[in-house]
């Protein structure tokens, strides 16, 4: 308080308004922010570095040494070319606006550095000390549960169902809603964050597949025999009788389709906004073992027993892709949704125990591939492109599958499930899970860095209400796209098609002779002066037709022939006008040199008679 009051100086005393002396303000006569002070005690300070002042400006939280990159920058100034300016108004704008524009790029290059270790040096996942042995395989989810968090402990959990056979389990996009469903008839979604059970129901016939539509309000299952669509308290709203003995199911949100295939092997596309059946296109190659989605591009990829996997979409009846992938059926098929990879890593899985990398940009050869030990049953990709590969006794995680190619990928995790056989594995959106299908249930496993850290609230929001739901799906519906858009190359969309544009003077010239015309190949071979008539003749004089016209022979001639509506006197007459009217470049051109012609054979008949004496001597040349 001493340095506070010593700093501020005396009180100014006010003189006398009487007088000569007007009123004037003394000087402060106490220190100044850089001076010091002497205390009683004999000891000297610093008023400016004992003031609460600077507290008082700005949090301690927000000062330049708190900063996330942990450096303590100098304060900002303007630029020093500033000075030169006379206005002072204008002079102090344009350095609050210079200083700013500073602050702003520091912090720009400050959240860029964040990020840049978060998401490429800091991905998150198990570290461990590779020189001492230690390997992220060997880590147990016990002991993941005992090193994260409570709240994230709790995401871990298991739901033991015996005898109701083989669960397949779907999210839906924004990973918040679970829906199982087993071989045997049983149902259930809930919210699986808040533990709340939205329907549960009993179908006793068996069940192939189950997903999630547009929202959790509604669900697809594919029964016995046909596709039934269900809301979210479980009540029957749809019996689709088009899709008969259904196998797999995808369902495309940005397009509103559901798309199935059976055991006849036809490819079905339903649009569930409409309630349209779109399309059906034979695959010939019977039954498929596997489905998968590209959410990049909408193309379904099938596998088959074969061994070949492919392409398809609504616009064309045969596939995009047929590539023979393995020696045996291809069981697992699943698309890195990654945004790094966009779609265009495909894994594929077949009965001969092989996994294979395929590159979108050419399907000619495998990435990289590898075997494994236990029969292969389900591939799954997770947001941040780890796959996980399930089958009997349990489910191998692996990492990084585009670096190191020349050799087999070492597992990042493994998830036993001891006499077990892990029939589907899905990721959860935007979260560290991993539910895992089998005989017993479902299990939900952690698995550190899996899960996309950052999500679009327009596209997938986690932290969705009713009414942000209800927006959506009607700004969904009013923005669906159109099937016709489905492609395999994402990159020709939003393009030009030049084909059917203009050209360019070198475009024209690139073109097949064949396409060209008349006058333009006589240009291209330089003969366009080559004499080349081709009944022009009967087009120089309009004079000679009048005249054949007005012979009585001709025009009784005309008459027996004359249609009705053809050849009446308006329409001749017209037919003449335009004739005459048309001004052709080629055709004056044709005219000149047919009149050149004619004066040149009118020259030699005259020499020929002796009406003109051609001259022999060294003048002739002038000629």
């Amino acid at each position: 308080m001493d340095a506070l009051l010593a700093s501020a100086g005396p009180l100014p005393n006010k003189r006398s308004n009487k007088g000569k002396n007007r009123s004037a303000w003394t000087r402060p006569t106490g220190p100044t922010s850089h001076q010091t002070i002497t205390r009683a005690d004999g000891s000297q300070i610093d008023p400016s570095l004992n003031s609460i002042l600077p507290s008082t400006r700005l949090p301690s939280s927000f000062h330049s040494s708190n900063l996330a990159t942990g450096s303590s920058s100098a304060p900002f100034k303007p630029d020093a070319g500033l000075g030169r300016i006379g206005d002072k108004k204008l002079r102090s704008k344009l350095a609050r606006q210079d200083v700013g524009a500073k602050k702003a790029k520091q912090e720009r290059e400050d959240v860029d550095e964040w990020l840049n270790k978060a998401v490429s040096g800091g991905k998150g996942g198990i570290e461990v000390d590779e020189e001492e042995g230690e390997r992220t395989w060997r880590v147990r989810q016990k002991d993941i549960v005992d090193s994260v968090g409570v709240g994230v402990s709790g995401k871990k959990f298991d739901l033991k169902l015996e005898d109701m056979g083989t669960y397949r389990v779907d999210y839906t996009r924004n990973g918040r809603h679970l829906a199982i469903a087993s071989s045997k008839g049983h149902i259930a979604t809930f919210d699986w964050q808040a533990g709340k059970l939205h329907s549960e129901i009993q179908l006793r016939e068996s069940v192939r597949d189950i997903k999630f539509l547009q929202s959790e309000n509604f669900f697809a299952v594919a029964q016995k025999k046909y596709v039934f669509i269900y809301d979210q308290d479980g009540v029957e709203l749809h019996k689709l009788k088009q899709h008969i003995d259904p196998i797999h199911m995808e369902y495309l949100p940005y397009h509103y389709l559901l798309t199935t295939v059976g055991h006849a092997g036809y490819l079905k596309y339903h649009d569930v906004s409409t309630g349209v059946m779109l399309t059906q296109i034979p695959s010939h190659l019977g039954s498929p073992h596997s489905m998968a989605q590209n959410p990049h591009s909408a193309i379904i990829h099938l596998g088959h027993s074969n061994g070949t996997m492919t392409l398809w979409s609504p616009n064309m009846t045969t596939p995009h892709v047929k590539l023979l992938a393995h020696r045996g059926p291809v069981n697992g098929i699943a698309v890195d949704p990654s945004e790094g990879s966009a779609g265009r890593y495909v894994a594929t899985s077949g009965m001969d125990g092989v996994v294979k990398i395929w590159d979108g940009r050419m399907w000619g050869k495998e990435v990289r591939s590898w075997k494994v030990r236990n029969q292969i049953t389900t591939l799954g990709y997770s947001g941040m492109g780890m796959l996980s590969v399930g089958g009997k006794s349990g489910v191998t995680i692996y990492r990084d599958l585009q670096s190191n190619t020349h050799r087999t990928p070492t597992p990042y995790l493994t998830l036993p499930l001891p006499s077990l056989t892990a029939s589907a594995t899905k990721f959860c959106p935007f979260d560290d899970l991993l539910c895992v299908g089998h005989e017993r249930g479902i299990s939900s496993l952690l698995v550190p860095g899996a899960g996309e850290p950052n999500f679009d609230s327009a596209e997938a929001d986690v932290y969705e209400t009713y009414s942000r739901r209800r927006e959506r799906e009607v700004r969904g519906v009013l923005e669906k796209i159109r099937p016709e858009l489905i492609t395999l190359d994402t990159d020709f969309l939003g393009h030009v098609n030049e084909g059917r544009g203009g050209e360019t003077f070198e475009e024209r010239e690139a073109r097949s002779f064949r396409q060209l015309g008349r006058l333009e190949r006589l240009r291209a071979t330089g003969k366009a002066d080559e004499s080349d008539q081709g009944g022009l003749a009967d087009d120089d004089d309009d004079d000679d037709e009048d005249k054949e016209d007005d012979t009585p022979e001709v025009r009784k001639q005309k008459e027996k022939r004359r249609m009705k509506g053809k050849g009446g006197a308006t329409s001749r007459y017209l037919r003449k006008k335009a004739k005459k009217n048309i001004v052709d470049e080629s055709l004056l051109a044709m005219k000149a040199k047919v009149a050149a012609q004619k004066q040149q054979e009118e020259k030699r008949r005259k020499i020929a008679s002796g009406q003109i004496v051609q001259e022999t001597g060294a003048l002739a040349r002038f000629q």
